[in-house]
């Protein structure tokens, strides 16, 4: 062992995910592939669909250079895994008015997006075959998430803040 830890042996089609860092066979299209079976699964059995917007922006903010490009598209996911994290409850509500606010096009400025990702993947939920367990994992995936966001979640509060003071429809 060198200075530098361990040698860490994985395959050669075993690479890190470019988003989250997932080490999976097939990399970024790997992940993508675990996500594309995770939304089938939500598809074919409701019980695994309950937190569904959470789940697809919590990969979205794992995943930002696919995903959250423009600075609406990462307002939307931010604010998305902000509102699931700390306005459950309401979140139908709160979602809705973020999705009229963004579609109206708002001039926003993108915040840098966070190099760390959080320590749960969309791998972690997939080991999951029990609702419960998954609705918990889903949960704790999003948390993590969310801290790893922790610079931005400033801009995010004010985005949801700023929906929360338009009128309602």
């Amino acid at each position: 062992m060198d200075a530098a830890g361990p040698a860490v042996l994985i395959a050669p089609t075993e690479i890190p995910c470019t988003g989250c860092g997932l080490i999976v066979e097939g990399g970024t299209d790997g992940c993508q592939a675990l996500f594309d079976a995770e939304t089938a699964r939500a598809y074919a059995d409701a019980r695994f669909a309950a937190r569904r917007r959470m789940v697809v922006d919590t990969y979205c903010l794992q995943h930002p250079d696919r995903y959250c490009v423009s600075a609406i598209s990462l307002a939307a996911h931010l604010t998305g895994v902000c509102v699931a994290v700390e306005h459950r409850g309401v979140e139908d509500a709160v979602n809705a008015a973020i999705q009229r606010w963004l579609s109206r096009r708002p001039q926003l400025d993108k915040p840098a997006i966070p190099d760390g990702r959080g320590t749960l993947t969309i791998a972690d939920l997939r080991t999951t075959s029990d609702p419960a367990e998954h609705a918990r994992l889903a949960e704790a995936w999003a948390r993590a998430t969310w801290d790893a966001y922790s610079p931005v979640h400033a801009v995010a509060r004010g985005w949801v803040d700023h929906v929360d003071r338009e009128p309602r429809d």
